[in-house]
């Protein structure tokens, strides 16, 4: 597994996550905190269509991790890993957002 395959699943999962996060109401009064997350915002269009971006990423990424390793349990194991990453890199900023 190279690190430049690590990397695009960490980014493609935690993109998604962005977009999941960004396609909720609470989430996004939290983004208004945020130069760049506000830019983000007007960049997506609706919710539900931001919605379905974030999981079509998180597909994007299993899928990637699925076919570049060949034991499929060992790639499951390494997607939840780079999951757990990318989750809470969002969670801590997003909580950054909220001290401020």
């Amino acid at each position: 597994i190279g690190a430049g395959m690590i990397t695009l699943v960490f980014i493609l999962q935690l993109l998604g996550f962005l977009c999941l996060m960004l396609a909720m109401n609470k989430h996004v009064k939290q983004a208004g905190n945020s130069r760049l997350l506000t830019q983000v915002l007007r960049v997506l269009p609706s919710p539900p269509f931001t919605q379905l971006v974030g999981w079509m990423l998180l597909i994007a990424s299993s899928c990637l991790a699925l076919t570049r390793i060949e034991i499929i349990s060992i790639a499951i194991v390494w997607w939840c890993c780079t999951l757990s990453a990318a989750l809470l890199t969002v969670a801590l900023y997003f909580s950054s957002l909220c001290d401020t």
